[in-house]
């Protein structure tokens, strides 16, 4: 029974997402109807249903709980999570809170860490600034990879814990974001070292809450905590079964992480905040893991 509740107990968070993501999309169309780019297309259905059909065969209480049918349940239930992450998106950015990005600003100075003076230094060194634009970039690959090194291990216990860490990682940082919206400091700062993606940032956010038609989807969104030193940090934990993997993992994700900073897309104090929110995914996704397969 313990992987059917622990099955079941996921299928009811990710219907949670999806129903908060929906929510908060209808809250705006009743409410202050702002503008929005559109993250989540109808050309979506088609692998949300594939994601949906791959989940229930393996999770299905008939299934005979062998390897195939573990890499079903969790790729399909990972690949439903990445879907609740886009709805979500698509909901979070009609927040009709003020943006806290003056007060990241100033965190970052209370702590002696200035942006433009950082990119202004590694403009100076284009080989680092090409290699740390690589590491950074990575992300979206290694996350597509990541819940599959432990299941080439057979690692299950770690590829369940990795899917609730990911999930919670995913509410948790949206729901923050929907009370406490910030774009990064290329709304903040004025430098002529940022990429006209980073600018994209803050220039949707206004576009939206000017209820002007919103001109690109491209550049990110919550600034902190930093979901991409979160995902860094969940990607080194699914590597750690193996050292083999480990290591070149770690290293590639240590870019990754000066890189949030270094080429300007979060502030110093994101990435501390992005460390926290994978720390405590991870710690309520080994208690569930731990309570539900009792």
């Amino acid at each position: 029974m313990g992987p059917a509740r622990e099955d079941l107990w996921l299928a009811s968070w990710l219907l949670a997402a999806f129903a908060l993501a929906a929510s908060l999309c209808a809250a705006n169309a009743l409410g202050p109807n702002y503008t929005g780019a559109v993250y989540f297309p109808r050309l979506f259905v088609i692998p949300a249903v594939a994601a949906l059909n791959a989940w229930l065969t393996g999770a299905s209480p008939s299934a005979r709980r062998d390897a195939a049918h573990a890499w079903l349940t969790c790729l399909g239930a990972y690949a439903l999570t990445m879907l609740a992450l886009g709805a979500l998106v698509q909901g979070i950015q009609y927040t009709p809170h003020e943006p806290i990005d003056a007060a990241l600003l100033a965190w970052d100075r209370r702590l002696g860490w200035d942006t433009a003076a950082a990119l202004n230094r590694l403009a100076a060194h284009p080989i680092l600034r090409w290699w740390l634009n690589r590491a950074y970039e990575s992300t979206d690959l290694q996350l597509a990879l990541a819940p599959m090194l432990p299941l080439l291990r057979g690692d299950a216990r770690r590829s369940r814990v990795f899917l609730h860490a990911t999930l919670y990682a995913t509410l948790a940082g949206c729901l923050f974001y929907w009370f406490f919206p910030s774009s990064g400091p290329a709304g903040m700062i004025d430098s002529p070292h940022f990429s006209w993606v980073q600018r994209a940032t803050h220039m949707k956010f206004s576009q939206v809450h000017s209820r002007s038609p919103v001109t690109t989807i491209w550049g990110g969104m919550i600034a902190f905590p930093s979901f991409h030193v979160a995902w860094a940090a969940l990607t080194v934990y699914a590597a750690a079964g193996d050292r083999r993997t480990l290591w070149p993992v770690l290293a590639l994700n240590a870019l990754v992480v000066a890189s949030t900073v270094a080429l300007g897309w979060h502030y110093l104090v994101d990435v501390p905040a992005g460390l926290a929110l994978a720390g405590l995914a991870l710690s309520m996704g080994e208690a569930a893991h731990r309570r539900l397969t009792r």
